[in-house]
């Protein structure tokens, strides 16, 4: 079956799994703006019985209390690669989505759902919200690399633009692994690749950490080297996964003597 037999919805469906990686059929819903998630529900049976979905749901989920997640398989990379928008580089991955990690889904899982809440809070104050996952940000090479969890824009009702990078830290995460992330924003900086390739500022940067410790940690590590290095021309923000949503944020700043 081409992309010409598919309707409207099965294609957004799609597309919304390459873009997140792996979704809830709740996620789904509140992507597609479905008022009963049966109608959700009735087009994901559609597109798993023809092998261009498949749903990984596993005891060890089960016990975690999360839901069935829903993901890309094999019979969705013909459909997709003649797509306008899609990387085909990104399209080879799908062989493998079946055996990611729990954490991996988590995180992913993660990130739509802090995209939904960016949706409904930009509806509620009229800003307009353009929104990219890592998928997404593929197609632009002066991004910083490894790519960030996500990138967003958001204008208001006179025209004013606020930019952001998103980085999404793991309780996993070593204490080395976040010291290079930081000083890879650090070089990122000094470059001036995106401004040049943009012509806007440099866009916050929001590190999003699993809990107090992480958050702590970081804080401290990019406090202490603030004034040294490229991050005062830059403005970072620090939230716990819960605060992000509660908008419990704390600017970092220097570090005082």
């Amino acid at each position: 079956m081409d992309n010409q037999k598919l309707t409207t919805t099965q294609l957004n469906i799609l597309h919304y799994i390459y873009r997140f990686r792996f979704l809830t059929s709740l996620q789904l819903q509140k992507l597609l703006t479905h008022k009963n998630i049966r109608l959700t529900n009735y087009y994901l049976q559609l597109l798993t019985a023809k092998n261009y979905i498949g749903k990984h749901y596993t005891r060890s989920l089960s016990l975690a209390n999360i839901p069935a997640v829903y993901f890309l398989t094999s019979g969705s990379i013909q459909v997709l690669e003649n797509t306008d928008g899609i990387e085909k580089r990104a399209l080879n991955r799908i062989y493998r989505e079946k055996i990611r990690s729990q954490q991996f889904i988590s995180h992913t899982s993660f990130l739509a759902e802090y995209y939904l809440f960016l949706r409904s809070e930009s509806e509620k104050s009229k800003h307009t919200l353009d929104f990219f996952t890592k998928t997404d940000l593929l197609a632009h090479p002066y991004i910083i690399h490894p790519l960030p969890d996500g990138y967003f824009a958001r204008v208001d009702n006179v025209g004013n633009t606020k930019r952001y990078f998103v980085e999404v830290i793991e309780d996993s995460s070593p204490r080395f692994a976040l010291r290079k992330r930081v000083q890879a924003y650090c070089d990122y900086i000094d470059e001036g690749k995106f401004e040049r390739a943009t012509s806007h500022p440099f866009p916050v940067i929001l590190f999003i950490c699993p809990g107090i410790a992480s958050l702590i940690y970081l804080k401290k590590h990019i406090s202490r080297m603030y004034e040294e290095i490229s991050f005062d021309q830059v403005d970072i923000y620090i939230a716990t996964r819960e605060g992000a949503f509660s908008g419990k944020w704390e600017k970092v700043e220097a570090e005082d003597d």
